[in-house]
């Protein structure tokens, strides 16, 4: 049964890194005057204030959450279905925002913005759990 609910748990933090991504770009671009009122989707102080303020407040987010994903499943030597089974509504996230663009086109418009974000977070959880089950089977081995 815990093994169900990690990936929940993995998912659980992505509605708090979601608002500080959204909410802090917001107001420290217009506050530093990065952004007009109407804004273009991506320019290039906006662009480098995301992936910063993601790849930042995701990092520590998303460690907390393996350390509670690992509290919580107690492996003791994981693997890379592990990865997967804990990964797998990023891996979800990502593929269906592929896929729209895929079929759809990039336009750089607003959704477009949405979904860069998106992947980047996803990018972001997947990379730190995939770090975190090496760096904990690693200490298992030795």
């Amino acid at each position: 049964m815990k093994k169900l609910i990690t990936p929940l748990v993995h998912l659980a933090f992505l509605i708090p890194i979601l608002a500080i991504a959204m909410g802090s770009i917001e107001l420290m671009a217009r506050r530093f005057d990065f952004l007009p009122d109407y804004i273009r989707a991506f320019e290039v102080p906006y662009v480098f204030l995301t992936l910063g303020i993601i790849v930042i407040f995701g990092s520590l987010l998303f460690w907390l959450a393996n350390r509670l994903m690992q509290f919580l499943d107690k492996l003791a030597n994981p693997g890379i279905y592990d990865h997967f089974r804990q990964s797998i509504f990023f891996y979800l996230i990502t593929a269906c925002i592929l896929a729209s663009w895929i079929f759809n086109g990039f336009t750089g418009g607003e959704d477009d913005v949405y979904f860069v974000t998106m992947v980047t977070i996803s990018v972001v959880a997947i990379t730190l759990n995939c770090i975190f089950l090496i760096r904990k089977r690693k200490t298992t081995l030795t």
